[in-house]
């Protein structure tokens, strides 16, 4: 054999060996296509079932939380109706330690008022329980007191001018 003739033949092995090369560089390339693919494509698939999901905890917080609000306008209606309904009995409080005292001066009937009030106000407005029974039992040992006064100001033979009691209790309390 020539030269030429292994040259060529040489030459024609060169590019068969490169040709399947490039058939393999290929068939990698076509594979990592295919592979890349199915990965965006799982990637794709992950993000829209978490954006389900995000969406759907996004909807069950949503209706907790409007649940949640609408209970606390239902609550704040009853402890707005409740304080109204507390506020009219002192109202009438005032009214009837009128009628018991007559000669009782306005300013006296209307301190026993402010201060049936304020005791309203501070049981009404602290959030801490222990407090709050507290204040309630000041408000309702005041009314009581209040109360009782008026009963022993019925006419009788010794009809009291002011009611004392209630009055001490003003006086005593800080």
């Amino acid at each position: 054999m020539s030269l030429s003739s292994h040259f060529f033949k040489l030459v024609r092995l060169l590019r068969q060996e490169n040709r399947r090369h490039l058939r393999e560089l290929e068939a990698d390339r076509v594979d990592f296509k295919r592979r890349q693919k199915e990965m965006e494509l799982s990637l794709e698939m992950a993000r829209r079932k978490r954006l389900l999901e995000m969406e759907f905890e996004l909807e069950r917080i949503k209706r907790q939380q409007q649940t949640d609000l609408e209970q606390l306008e239902s609550k704040l209606d009853q402890d707005l109706r409740d304080y109204q309904r507390y506020l009219k009995a002192v109202d009438d409080l005032q009214d009837q330690i009128r009628q018991s005292f007559t000669h009782a001066p306005d300013v006296i009937v209307l301190t026993i008022h402010h201060h049936a009030k304020q005791l309203l106000d501070q049981m009404w407005s602290t959030d801490d329980l222990h407090e709050r029974l507290q204040r309630e039992r000041e408000f309702v040992k005041f009314l009581t007191t209040v109360y009782e006064d008026t009963l022993q100001s019925q006419p009788g033979d010794s009809q009291p001018l002011l009611p004392r009691r209630a009055l001490k209790l003003i006086l005593n309390n800080p």
